[in-house]
């Protein structure tokens, strides 16, 4: 085989070996570079609690331009819902909806002083977000986003080096002075009644069947099976929020559990959650039995290789045994009978 031959089969056996490791196959500064947001906002979310009598309000948003161009800042008022992929983020409201068939909207209320603002490099700018008219909104809850989409300032050429990805959010929830309800139902939630693992990693769904968008709070402990806490941890920790007629599900972390030397038996799961309305909690209790298998196989293995010699050596032993008994008897000398005491002499008179 050439040298030449020999040179390329090792190029592409390096290759391929890359490929499967994942290693890069270009130099470094051949690397495309990390994009990022061009501005900053906040605040990222706002409550308002209205009060009696109020008809408007207003946001200050802060918006900063975080690049060296100059920039032109859109802003604009959308609705948005919960989303269907991930519960955990919002989905926006597109094409066909119409703001006046959602009785939660903020969208028709909001009104912006600029939809469009001009910001310098590094220009932060107070923005006033009104909210008016919020006397006539329905009782209860209502949420809108406002979006601030960043575009280049000037015209794209050989010189711009702004890369722009997506609209940045500033989320608004609003109650109103009267009327809200908050009512969390929780979704069902099953335990396996046996269990090969501890539940370190727990899914629990609310459903939001009031008119008022409401944070769940509580916690979740795990008690072993002689009743002491082998893990705790707060629901809810972010204050995530669950909106009016929708369904929110969360993830819970019981941190700190050695499954490897967990006593095997009887474990509870118990819930306490309530909405932020409620002064007390509602408690749900979820019992399992947890073998631990990396302790109980071992230990039937003993108890099984126990029972094997007694039953495959049992008589060998038992009749050793009594050999033993039998030969420990034989040698044991016989115990001396008792003399008998002399009679005296007869004396004949």
């Amino acid at each position: 085989m050439s040298s030449r031959r020999f040179g390329a089969a090792l190029s592409c056996f390096v290759l391929l070996l890359c490929t499967l490791l994942g290693m890069p196959t270009q130099p470094a500064n051949a690397a495309a570079p990390t994009p990022s947001n061009a501005i900053r906002v906040s605040p990222a979310l706002s409550n308002i609690q209205l009060s009696a009598g109020e008809t408007s309000t207003t946001v200050i948003a802060t918006v900063t331009n975080l690049t060296n161009e100059p920039l032109s800042i859109a802003i604009a008022a959308r609705d948005f819902g919960a989303s269907p992929i991930s519960a955990s983020s919002i989905s926006l409201y597109g094409k066909g909806y119409n703001p006046a068939t959602n009785p939660h909207g903020l969208q028709t209320v909001v009104s912006l002083a600029d939809p469009q603002v001009a910001l310098a490099p590094h220009e932060t700018r107070k923005l006033p977000i009104t909210l008016e008219h919020v006397d006539k909104l329905a009782a209860g809850g209502h949420y809108g986003a406002v979006l601030f989409s960043p575009s280049p300032a000037t015209a794209v050429g050989a010189h711009t080096k702004v890369t722009i990805h997506s609209a940045v959010a500033s989320l608004i929830f609003l109650k109103t002075a009267s009327g809200g309800t908050q009512t969390l139902q929780l979704a069902p939630f099953s335990v396996s009644p046996i269990r090969f693992s501890l539940p370190a990693t727990n899914y629990i769904a609310f459903k939001n069947t009031g008119n008022t968008q409401s944070a769940p709070q509580g916690q979740l402990t795990l008690y072993g099976p002689n009743g002491s806490i082998v893990s705790t941890t707060v629901l809810n920790p972010g204050s995530g929020l669950v909106l009016p007629g929708t369904s929110r599900l969360f993830t819970i972390t019981l941190p700190a559990i050695n499954q490897l030397l967990a006593r095997p038996g009887v474990y509870r799961l118990e819930l306490q959650y309530r909405d932020s309305s409620q002064s007390t909690f509602s408690v749900v209790n979820k019992r399992f039995f947890y073998p631990n298998l990396t302790l109980t196989i071992p230990a039937l293995l003993l108890c099984l290789l126990a029972i094997y010699f007694l039953v495959r050596f049992g008589r060998k032993l038992l009749r050793a045994v009594k050999s033993i008994a039998h030969v420990l008897k034989r040698e044991k000398p016989a115990p001396e009978e008792p003399k008998k005491p002399k009679k005296p002499p007869l004396i004949q008179g």
